[in-house]
């Protein structure tokens, strides 16, 4: 038989608690010792400072009770079955949370939900840039007819050829009258006209009430042996001027019409009057 077990064996209940309770402050005294006073090392303490209750069972777990035979050899077991059980100790603190494990596998899509319904209309975006310019379409019908618009700038020639060697002419172009004269008495096949302006001389019709000039014409006087120059203006009115041939001795003939001022555009006695005979307006 140990010592450990004779000793239990002679003692009674209350000294075997007192040995117990000693042993635990011992252990309780060895983990404050090596920093290990953690929930665990609590609830030891706690045990630690209780004094145990007996109650009733067998005669021998009493603290005054007759056991059989103090000097009887205990059972191999002298802390389990053959001494007495004491209380059920309190429950252990909680350990600490491990540590999280490792994230697992990501599960299998799941099936596609219904559609929602539609969202409200967003506000309009700004205006985007000009695109480029399309191909031309196809050309549409022609459209009526319109109205006759303003009388433009005219454009007329005439020409008067006498028996002799020379021809004279009368142009209007770009609004001005032009007097032209040519010599057919040289060896040249095709001799040039010679032109003289004539609307830069005083009273050459230029708007308002007499009009613009609108065309030309040329004539010869036999009586005075002039040659005169004609036009009609946009209004219906006729002005003239005369000119003079001058032979200019070796060199080809020219036209002689005086001076701005000195001879001047004249306006007919009569002008061309609707469903007229032998009649017309005066100026």
């Amino acid at each position: 038989m140990s010592p450990e077990h004779r000793t239990s064996a002679l003692l009674g209940p209350l000294a075997r608690d007192g040995f117990r309770k000693a042993g635990m402050l011992a252990s309780l005294t060895l983990v404050l010792a090596t920093g290990l006073a953690g929930p665990a090392a609590a609830a030891a303490r706690d045990i630690g400072d209780r004094t145990p209750t007996f109650r009733g069972g067998d005669d021998h777990c009493k603290p005054n009770g007759h056991h059989k035979s103090q000097h009887a050899t205990p059972s191999t077991d002298d802390h389990g079955k053959g001494g007495c059980k004491g209380p059920t100790g309190p429950k252990g603190a909680t350990g600490a949370t491990g540590p999280t494990g490792p994230k697992g596998m990501t599960g299998a899509t799941g099936a596609t939900g219904a559609p929602g319904a539609p969202g409200a209309t967003g506000p309009a975006g700004p205006t985007g840039p000009a695109g480029p310019t399309g191909p031309a379409g196809p050309t549409g019908p022609q459209g009526p007819q319109g109205a006759t618009g303003a009388a433009g700038p005219c454009s007329d020639i005439d020409a008067y050829h006498p028996q002799g060697n020379v021809e004279y002419r009368a142009a209007l172009t770009g609004g001005r009258f032009y007097g032209g004269i040519r010599d057919l008495s040289g060896n040249d096949a095709n001799p040039p006209v010679l032109w003289t302006d004539l609307s830069t001389h005083t009273g050459y019709p230029a708007g308002g009430d007499a009009g613009l000039p609108c065309g030309a014409a040329v004539g010869e006087h036999p009586t005075s042996g002039g040659i005169q120059f004609e036009t009609i203006t946009t209004t219906g009115r006729v002005y003239r001027i005369t000119c003079t041939f001058d032979s200019n001795g070796t060199l080809p003939a020219i036209l002689q019409c005086g001076t701005n001022t000195g001879n001047v555009w004249a306006e007919a006695a009569n002008r061309p009057a609707p469903n007229g005979v032998n009649d017309g307006t005066t100026p």
